[in-house]
């Protein structure tokens, strides 16, 4: 090719790419672009938790590299909160770059207990990890200890409401002594990612179906999310690029599928992958299934009970 036809052509693609980011920040600022916000439909109701129902459920996860079995309590105390406890109990294990699979020689567990005020602000998490470095004598060449080290630099965190209420406090622990903590904004328009079934719950039943939230991440990060409710009976399309059993696509009531994705187009260009949680549409306090990300970490839960 020509010298100059040569240049001309980088010129064109770099171009292209401009126009390409151009066009997604335009699109991304563009005020109609933007779904309302959950909270502006939901409304600043204080009561939010009396549409949470009482109650204990069972799952079957597969978290990544690790699968197993679950357990969620979620129960209304005397004061008006709303408590939600969890516990994870893996019992297999993946070689994430051969995809053999084994049994742990000991079980790993993740535990949380979260309590939420009415209006469903979170008011503190408490998270304990239990995982185990005997998984590393499971594959000759991929120690976890090593390959996943920060899964081992820590095995418990408390996050708390600040006194201000706008702010969340977060301290880690490794063996009962606290490493460094982190104090970051809780914007009143935000929902920390270890409550977002909840606040779906709520859009579910009030028949929000189209919306946007800020989704809070432990350490202050935050990403808009794009949602919307779709009510059927057919999980096909939401399915296709995952490995979902076919028994789970077969569901016996009608549902309201929830599928988010990144609001910023810029991100999504970066990360252009779905999550769903998929709840009961006659009775949405019950969520039934979720799955999504990339589908190479394979993130999945099905409700057994």
């Amino acid at each position: 090719m020509p010298l100059r036809t040569t240049r001309t052509a980088a010129r064109s693609s770099k171009a292209f790419w401009l126009v390409l980011v151009a066009s997604g920040v335009c699109s991304w600022a563009a005020p109609g672009h933007a779904f309302n916000s959950l909270f502006e439909r939901l409304g600043r109701d204080k009561t939010l938790s009396n549409l949470v129902t009482d109650e204990e459920f069972h799952w079957v996860v597969q978290d990544g590299f690790v699968g197993g079995t679950a357990i969620e309590r979620v129960r209304h105390l005397p004061d008006g909160k709303l408590q939600i406890d969890r516990l994870r109990h893996y019992t297999r294990i993946r070689h994430p770059e051969t995809h053999a699979s084994a049994n742990l020689p000991e079980p790993w567990e993740f535990e949380t207990h979260l309590t939420l005020l009415p209006s469903l602000r979170l008011v503190q998490a408490d998270t304990r990890l239990r995982f185990k470095r005997s998984a590393d004598t499971l594959f000759a060449d991929y120690k976890y200890s090593e390959k996943h080290a920060w899964l081992f630099q820590w095995d418990r965190s408390v996050t708390k409401l600040s006194s201000d209420g706008a702010h969340l406090e977060l301290q880690s622990y490794l063996n009962h002594k606290p490493l460094g903590g982190v104090r970051y904004e809780y914007p009143q328009n935000a929902i920390p990612i270890e409550i977002i079934g909840t606040y779906l719950s709520v859009a579910a039943r009030w028949h929000v179906d189209q919306f946007d939230f800020d989704l809070l991440l432990p350490g202050g990060s935050i990403h808009g999310v794009r949602s919307q409710i779709h009510r059927t009976e057919d999980l096909q399309p939401f399915a296709k690029e995952y490995r979902i059993p076919k028994q789970r696509l077969q569901p016996r009531d009608a549902l309201a599928v929830v599928d988010m994705r990144l609001a910023s187009p810029i991100k999504y260009l970066f990360f252009p992958h779905h999550f769903f949680m998929v709840f009961s549409a006659p009775d949405p306090a019950k969520i039934l299934m979720m799955w999504g990300g990339d589908p190479k970490h394979d993130m999945q839960a099905f409700r057994v009970d």
